[in-house]
């Protein structure tokens, strides 16, 4: 049926027409009319260009009208699914023919003719109604500077659109000259031309411009000469607000506490500490959590309850729209809440009275809600609160009886594995202060200081000492010389091996190895924490010990030396020439 129909227009002589009319103002406006000459005359063989223009618009007017007619002959016809399609069609055909024939007749682009204000969208008003009582509200602090504005962008355009007003128009009225002149008598098409451009000359009259112009210049003059200066503005606007608005705040935030003091109170009686029942201490925890929150959801909603009530539609949209903001903003914490909330409810990686480690320091963990409390009783202000977000990702284990919360106390002494020896003076959670022999002060971040591997000696310590002896002492250094080395020691430092609380808690001297050039003894001393402060001392008055006991009993102490063995062929020839060594020189 759509192909009988298009063979049935390509047939009619109209369409032929239409065709050849269309393709014929096409290339018109494809190439530009040539300029008149100076003269006032065209160049011989061409139109002067004004009636060039006049000849197409006259073919625009006899084409609009006859696609009018065949609109209306459709419009006689049986509403079916073709005819609606083509009746769609003509309809825009006929709009776009009358948009150019608008524009070449006053010579002006498209984007220049004046359609109003543009319409918004449908979203964009629908933002506008949301917000529209809080716009109402923050406009007058602005109100005079925003009128003052829009009266001069008025201006602005309100100028731009007389100005093409009167183009057009005198375009318009140039053309209806020409035609009056050269058609006598007009027929019926050519009627219908000069009445389309009579619509036009009407419709661009540049009277009505030219008076809201003059009105909008007059406006902003008397906008400039009233004008009030901001402070006063925003000062009354202020007023304002907090004399119709200010009781409406103050009524909404007195329900919302009022609603959460009594409820918050009413939690102990309910799921708290003096519940009439009995819960697990995880049940409670969570029961408390989703309490609390059933109660803020429930504040919330009084208050905008109240604001309903109360007709106060600015303050309403102020907290719908901040609530809005605030679930937008958190869609993508909604995971890592998720996890705080599981932390808070004790159900996570990391629970009460359990050992955590927190940037490297061990901590006990003492209660998980908002906020996570640690604690370290072995530091100084070894109390912490921290945000229970710190703790995601975090991981930690029970405690075990007696297990040490911090390899020292504050005025123990310790050893570091770079040989650093000195005693604790402070220790916090930030740094460890050692005061070293001397009153020197070293000064260490607490996880350096924790990989250091620190030594304390304040709980005891031992020496491991190897002496060696010569070789000559080999028949006697298993058996003998221990005890004699043993009671030698006790004799020179009976001091520290008194009865009660010795110093020295245990000796042992036993024969150790057979070195390169000595018999190697090992003296090993355990020595009470107390006498940490002098543990060089104790040192040193020990080696001392030593080689007084090897004085005493004629002991000698073996220096590293080397032993060569030559063979007999080596040892004659060095007997000659030892020989020739000693004899006298001779004489000449």
């Amino acid at each position: 049926m759509p192909q009988n129909h298009c063979l049935h227009f390509a047939r009619h002589p109209h369409f032929l027409r239409a065709v050849f009319l269309i393709a014929l103002l096409l290339a018109a406006l494809a190439f530009p009319v040539p300029a008149p000459a100076q003269s006032g005359e065209a160049p011989s063989g061409d139109a002067p260009p004004r009636q060039n223009v006049q000849k197409m618009l006259f073919l625009l007017s006899k084409q609009i009208t006859q696609v009018q007619s065949r609109l209306k002959a459709l419009n006689d016809m049986p509403a079916t699914p073709s005819v609606n399609k083509k009746r769609e069609e003509l309809l825009s055909q006929i709009d776009g023919l009358q948009r150019n024939f608008e524009s070449l007749a006053t010579q002006l682009s498209a984007d220049q003719l004046f359609e109003g204000d543009p319409k918004k969208s449908d979203w964009s008003q629908k933002l506008e109604s949301l917000i529209m009582p809080l716009l109402e509200a923050t406009s007058d602090l602005t109100e005079k500077p925003r009128r003052i504005e829009n009266l001069k962008t008025r201006i602005e355009l309100l100028g731009a659109q007389l100005r093409n007003y009167e183009e057009g128009r005198k375009n318009i009225e140039a053309l209806l000259s020409t035609a009056r002149q050269e058609r006598e008598p007009l027929d019926e098409q050519e009627q219908q031309f000069l009445m389309r451009l009579e619509n036009l000359k009407d419709k661009y009259n540049p009277e009505l411009i030219r008076l809201k112009l003059h009105e909008a210049r007059r406006a902003l003059k008397k906008e400039l000469a009233n004008s009030e200066p901001f402070i006063d503005t925003a000062t009354r606007s202020i007023k304002n607000f907090f004399k119709h608005r200010g009781l409406n705040l103050l009524i909404s935030a007195g329900i919302f506490i009022a609603i959460w003091y009594l409820l918050i109170k009413l939690r102990l009686f309910i799921v708290g500490e003096k519940s009439l029942f009995s819960f697990e201490p995880w049940m409670q925890k969570v029961l408390m959590t989703a309490y609390t929150g059933l109660v803020l959801v429930l504040c919330i909603i009084s208050s905008l309850v109240s604001l309903y009530l109360l007709n106060d539609w600015l303050l309403l949209s102020i907290v719908i729209l901040f609530l809005l903001a605030v679930a937008w903003a958190s869609r993508q914490f909604i995971p890592r809440l998720f996890q705080e909330m599981r932390l808070a409810l004790n159900l996570g990686t990391v629970k009460e009275n359990e050992r955590l480690i927190w940037k490297g320091v061990p901590w006990y963990v003492e209660g998980i809600g908002l906020q996570a409390a640690l604690k370290n009783p072995s530091l100084e202000a070894g109390s912490v609160l921290l945000p229970v977000g710190e703790l995601v990702g975090q991981h930690s284990r029970p405690v075990v009886e007696d297990e040490p919360w911090f390899p020292t106390e504050v005025g123990d002494w310790v050893i570091l594995a770079d040989g650093t020896y000195g005693r604790v003076q402070h220790q916090t959670m930030e740094q460890v202060v050692l005061e070293l022999k001397g009153g020197t002060e070293h000064f260490y971040t607490t996880t350096d200081f924790l990989s250091k591997t620190p030594k304390n000696i304040s709980r005891g310590f031992r020496y491991d000492i190897v002496f060696g002896l010569d070789y000559e002492t080999q028949p006697r250094v298993c058996d003998e010389i221990p005890g004699l080395f043993s009671k030698g020691l006790r004799e020179h430092l009976k001091n520290h091996f008194q009865e009660g609380e010795p110093d020295f808690t245990h000796l042992e001297i036993t024969f150790d190895e057979a070195g390169s050039s000595s018999l190697n003894l090992r003296v090993v001393v355990h020595v009470d924490g107390r006498c940490a402060e002098w543990y060089d001392e104790l040192k040193r008055e020990i080696q001392t010990a030593l080689v007084r006991i090897c004085n005493e009993n004629r002991l000698r102490i073996p220096f590293t030396q080397l032993t060569v063995t030559l063979s007999d062929n080596s040892k004659q020839q060095m007997q000659t020439a030892s020989q020739r060594k000693d004899d006298p020189p001779s004489r000449v």
